[in-house]
C-alpha cells in the first residue's frame, strides 16, 4: 500500500514537472515574441518562469532521489565487500537524510519572514518561493527512508538465504 502511495506522488511529481516545463516554455515564447515583435516586452514573464524553474527543480530533485540517480562514483563503493557497502551506502543515506532534515527545519523557519514580502511584478507572497525547501527536503526524504528499508529489507532477506544454505 504504501508503495503504490509512493508510486502514485511519483506519477504526479512527473506530470508537474512536465506541465511546469510547458508552462514556461509558452511563457518564455510569448515574452519572446511580445519583444521582438511587438516591443512590448511583459515584466511578469521572466520573474514567473524564474519562479517556476526553481520549483521544478526541486521536484525534479525529488523525483531523482527515488530513482536514485544521483551522480555517483561507485567504482571504489563496487568493491567493498558485501556487509561494508551496505552499511557505507545507509550511512551516506542517513546523511542525505539529515540535510533533508536541515533543508525542513531551516525552510520552515524562514518561511514566515519571507511570507511577508511581496514579489516585485506578480505580487504573490514570497513564502511561495521559499516553500521549495521544506516541500523538496519532505519529499526527498520520504524516498530516502524508503530506499533505507528496501536495502535493509532486502539486505537481511539474502542474509537468512545464505544461512539456509549454509545449514
Amino acid at each position: 500500500m504504501i508503495e503504490k502511495i509512493l508510486n502514485t506522488l511519483e506519477q504526479s511529481l512527473k506530470i508537474i514537472c512536465g506541465a511546469i516545463i510547458a508552462i514556461i516554455v509558452a511563457c518564455l515564447f510569448y515574452a519572446v515574441v511580445m519583444r521582438y515583435v511587438f516591443h512590448q516586452p511583459p515584466a511578469w514573464s521572466m520573474e514567473l518562469s524564474r519562479y517556476l524553474f526553481i520549483w521544478m527543480v526541486i521536484l525534479s530533485a525529488v523525483l531523482i532521489t527515488r530513482e536514485q540517480s544521483h551522480i555517483q562514483i561507485v567504482f571504489l563503493v563496487n568493491r567493498l565487500p558485501e556487509k561494508l557497502r551496505f552499511v557505507w551506502l545507509n550511512v551516506i543515506r542517513l546523511l542525505m537524510l539529515a540535510f533533508c532534515w536541515i533543508m525542513i527545519h531551516q525552510g520552515l523557519k524562514i518561511l514566515p519572514m519571507v511570507s511577508e514580502a511581496s514579489s516585485p511584478t506578480l505580487g504573490i507572497s514570497m513564502g511561495w518561493l521559499y516553500l521549495t525547501n521544506p516541500v523538496g527536503g519532505l519529499l526527498m526524504g520520504i524516498y530516502i527512508l524508503e530506499t533505507i528499508a528496501l536495502s535493509v529489507f532486502a539486505y537481511f532477506r539474502n542474509e537468512s538465504k545464505r544461512e539456509n544454505t549454509i545449514c
